[in-house]
């Protein structure tokens, strides 16, 4: 009995899967910064609760919706940039991939409840697509809407399409940005360096100049 059950432990272990780099990362960012992680959690909660309000064609939610996705990209790129610091505290290179792997992931866990709290909890397994996950599970309203309502239905769709082609487009660019500004920094120290050492043999050649012409005078006098 003991043995079989050593046996059935064993197999649930190898069943586990060793997380990705992309959820690495973010489970390293749940125990390190709890705090961004809370704030993410909170802001893709109320932009779900935003747009389920939007969708039943309150006028007066439209504002809060837009509100509730700003905090939301923000809170996304602040838990994004403190996984992409975790990899440098922890001495381990990580792929440009694998960090875009982790917004990618962020995005897809402000549409998916269940990977929201995987996330809360430092469970993540692998990496998620937003772009595969379909829509938010929003409630259908009661009843079938009329007239205004349910132009309003259509307009509200069109809009929250557009937003989710629009985040994507902006994590792309700001992926592009924080390459672009390692490059930057990189490129800007190198030429700190070298403007040293050219200062370096400024000095050294009026050094020799100096010596040079004291030769001269020199051997002009003897």
């Amino acid at each position: 009995m003991r043995s079989g059950g050593d046996r059935d432990a064993a197999d649930r272990v190898k069943k586990l899967r060793r997380p990705t780099a992309a959820a690495w990362l973010i489970n390293r960012a749940a125990l390190t910064a709890p705090a961004e992680v809370e704030e993410f959690v909170e802001s893709s909660r109320r932009l779900e609760e935003a747009q389920r309000r939007a969708l039943e064609g309150e006028d007066a939610d439209a504002a809060g919706w837009r509100a509730a996705a700003d905090r939301d990209r923000e809170a996304t790129a602040a838990l994004a940039e403190v996984a992409r610091g975790g990899a440098r505290d922890a001495g381990r290179s990580v792929s440009e991939r694998a960090l875009e792997l982790v917004t990618e992931t962020l995005r897809a866990a402000t549409a998916d409840p269940e990977l929201r709290d995987r996330v809360l909890n430092g469970r993540v397994e692998r990496e998620q697509s937003a772009a595969t996950l379909g829509t938010l599970g929003l409630a259908t309203p009661a009843a079938p809407r009329r007239g205004r309502a349910r132009r309003k239905h259509g307009e509200v769709g069109t809009a929250r399409r557009e937003l989710k082609r629009l985040e994507r487009q902006l994590a792309d660019a700001a992926a592009r940005e924080e390459r672009q500004r390692g490059k930057v920094e990189r490129a800007t120290e190198a030429l700190r360096g070298e403007k040293e050492r050219l200062a370096a043999s400024k000095r050294e050649t009026t050094e020799l100049r100096r010596r040079v012409k004291a030769a001269e005078r020199r051997a002009r006098d003897q």
